[in-house]
C-alpha cells in the first residue's frame, strides 16, 4: 500500500491560533453536531464513532456502480459495489473478487465462473443469467447519459451463459487488456434494474458490497450503513457519510472543530499544523495523473499547430508548480501519463525545461508572436488543488502571450460537457492509468474525426501485441510520441492526502483512492 500516515502531540493553542489567522469557520452542512475543540482529546481513546463523516471536494453525479466514471469517485462506490474482480496493487495481475476462476481460454474466449451463493442488498443473487440480463438492460439503457465505462463492452463481440454460474465472452480480436471489462465491474441487482430503470437505480441503487444505500441529497451528502450479511466480515463503522465541502478551508475547519472525521485533499501547507495539532495525515500516491488537455477533439486552429502546443509546455514551470500546488505529494511526471513502474514507462522522456523565451519564438513562428485568446476550463475540488493548478497555468501561460479565459463549471455541468466532448480546448481531467498504460490519452476520435489518426492507428495496433515485452516497448514509443507531439500538460499523480482524527487507528487507503475500513 502506497502511503504513509503521521500523528503528532495536540495542541489546543496552535489549533485556535490557526482558526483566527485563517478566518476558517466550518459550514453549515445540513445538521450534523459539532464536537466542541476541547473534546479532541476525548475522542481519540473511545474507539470508531458509530457514524464517520467525510468532507469531500466533489460528490458523484450518480451513484450507480459502472456509471461512476472518476477513480476518486471509488472511495464511495467500492463501499456500496464490489467488481467481478480487482487490480492487485502489489503485483500488477487482476485477481478475481466475485469469481471463481477468470481465463483466457484461447486468443478470443474469456470464461468465467461466478461464485456461488454472492447476495445483492436486497437478497437477489449474482448468477450468470443474472450478470448478461444486466449487461443488456445497461447496453439499452443508453449509458452515455451518464458515462462510457460500458465501451470495454465493445472489445467483445459476442457473450453466452453456459450454466447458472459460468459465462463466455468471445472478443472481437485478441487484446492485451481483456481483463479490464471485469475488474472495472460492479454487478447491478438484475431485477431491481428492470423494475426501476436506470435512472431509478440512482435513486435506489444496490450492490454487493459492505455497506447499502441510505440516503441522498444531491450535491450535499451521501450515508451508507454497513451490510450486517456481507460475507467478507461487518465494517467496525456502523454508517459512513460524504459531506459535499467544495473549499478545502472549510473542510480543514470542520475537521478541527470535530463535525467531519476525515478531510480529503488536504492543502500541502496545513499539514504540519494538522499534524502538530494531533490529527492523522494519510499520504499516497495514486494511479491518477492530472492531464490537461490541449485540443483534445482537434476543433481548435491555434491549438491545431504542434508548435503552439509545444510553446505552451516550454512556457509551464512544472517542477515549481509540483512543489508548491501538489506540496511534493504524489510523483512529478515527466511528459508522459505514467509514473516509474507504470507499465511502459519510458525513462528516456523527460518534460519541456521550462523556457519562456522559447515558447515566444515558437509562437512566434507559428505566425502568433503576440498571441492569442482562448478557453479553459477548470474543475473545482473535484481533483487534488485542481483550480488552484488550472488558474497557476493560465497565468504563466499570460506570460508569453496566451490568454486563457477560464470557465469553471459545476461537477455536474463539467461532467455533461465530458461525455458530450464540448468542452474548451483547453481541459482538466484526473485522468486514470489505473488498468491502463503510458499510451493512455484524450485524443480520441470525434465523431468521424480525429486531432491525429497517426496516434489513433498506433494505438489500435498496441492492443492486438500478445507478448508483454514486446507490447512495452511499442507502448515506450508510443508515449515518446505523444511527448514530442505535446498532447497535453502531464503535471504530476494525484496525490491521496487525508487528514483524519485520532481516533481512526486502523483506516487506510488504497492507490485508486479506496477507502479500506477493517471488519469487526
Amino acid at each position: 500500500m502506497a502511503g504513509r500516515r503521521f500523528s503528532r502531540v495536540w495542541i489546543l493553542a496552535a489549533l485556535l491560533a490557526l482558526l483566527v489567522m485563517s478566518g476558517c469557520v466550518a459550514a453549515d452542512t445540513g445538521g450534523a453536531a459539532d464536537m466542541p475543540a476541547g473534546d479532541m482529546d476525548e475522542m481519540a481513546g473511545e474507539g470508531y464513532p458509530d457514524e464517520m463523516i467525510i468532507g469531500m471536494g466533489a460528490l458523484p453525479v450518480t451513484l450507480v456502480g459502472n456509471t461512476v466514471p472518476s477513480l476518486q469517485s471509488r472511495i464511495f462506490s467500492k463501499l456500496l459495489y464490489e467488481t467481478l474482480a480487482e487490480l492487485n496493487e502489489e503485483t500488477g495481475a487482476i485477481d478475481p473478487v466475485l469469481l471463481d476462476s477468470m481465463e483466457l481460454v484461447d486468443d478470443v474466449t474469456v470464461r468465467i465462473v461466478i461464485t456461488e451463493g454472492i447476495e445483492f442488498h436486497n437478497g437477489e443473487k449474482l448468477t450468470a443469467p443474472g450478470l448478461a440480463k444486466s449487461f443488456e438492460l445497461l447496453l439499452a439503457a443508453e449509458p452515455q447519459k451518464f458515462t462510457w465505462s460500458f465501451r470495454q463492452l465493445n472489445d467483445f463481440e459476442s457473450y453466452e451463459v453456459i450454466d447458472d454460474y459460468t459465462m463466455e465472452f468471445t472478443l472481437i480480436e485478441p487484446i492485451d487488456r481483456w481483463a479490464n471489462l471485469f475488474a472495472n465491474h460492479m454487478p447491478l441487482a438484475p431485477d431491481h434494474l428492470e423494475a426501476v430503470g436506470l435512472d431509478g437505480y440512482i435513486e435506489e441503487p444496490v450492490g454487493t458490497g459492505p455497506y447499502k444505500f441510505s440516503s441522498w441529497q444531491r450535491d450535499s451528502y451521501i450515508t451508507l450503513e454497513r451490510w450486517e450479511a456481507h460475507p467478507e466480515g461487518v465494517p467496525v463503522i456502523e454508517k459512513v457519510t460524504f459531506r459535499h465541502m467544495p473549499e478545502a478551508a472549510v473542510r480543514v475547519a470542520a475537521l478541527q472543530s470535530g463535525e467531519i472525521h476525515i478531510a480529503a485533499h488536504v492543502p500541502p501547507d496545513q499539514v504540519d499544523s494538522l499534524t502538530a495539532e494531533g490529527f492523522e495525515l494519510y499520504a499516497g500516491d495514486s494511479m491518477q495523473s492530472m492531464y490537461v488537455g490541449l485540443n483534445i477533439y482537434g476543433r481548435n486552429e491555434q491549438l491545431s499547430d504542434v508548435r503552439v502546443r509545444q510553446a505552451m509546455l516550454y512556457a509551464l514551470d512544472l517542477d515549481g508548480m509540483y512543489g508548491t500546488i501538489a506540496g511534493g505529494y504524489g510523483t512529478k511526471l515527466e511528459c508522459q501519463i505514467v509514473a516509474p513502474g507504470g507499465f511502459g514507462y519510458n525513462p528516456d522522456v523527460q518534460s519541456y525545461p521550462y523556457d519562456p523565451e522559447k515558447a515566444k519564438a515558437l509562437l512566434a513562428e507559428a505566425g502568433y508572436p503576440d498571441g492569442f485568446t482562448i478557453t479553459g476550463s477548470a474543475t473545482t475540488g473535484r481533483y487534488f488543488r485542481d483550480r488552484t493548478f488550472m488558474d497557476a497555468l493560465a497565468a504563466q501561460w499570460a506570460q508569453v502571450g496566451i490568454t486563457v479565459e477560464m470557465e469553471y463549471p459545476e461537477s455536474s455541468v463539467w461532467l455533461q460537457e465530458l461525455i458530450d466532448q464540448t468542452l474548451p480546448p483547453i481541459m482538466n481531467i484526473g485522468l486514470n492509468w489505473y488498468l491502463a498504460d503510458n499510451t493512455t490519452s484524450m485524443w480520441g476520435p470525434v465523431g468521424d474525426t480525429a486531432p491525429d489518426p497517426a496516434f489513433l492507428e498506433m494505438a489500435a495496433a498496441k492492443r492486438t501485441i500478445g507478448d508483454p515485452v514486446e507490447r512495452e516497448q511499442v507502448v515506450k514509443d508510443i508515449a515518446a510520441y505523444i511527448c514530442d507531439n505535446a498532447q497535453a500538460v502531464h503535471a504530476y499523480t494525484i496525490p491521496a492526502l487525508y487528514a483524519l482524527a485520532p481516533n481512526l487507528p486502523e483506516l487506510s487507503f488504497s492507490r485508486s483512492f479506496e477507502i479500506l475500513i477493517p471488519t469487526e
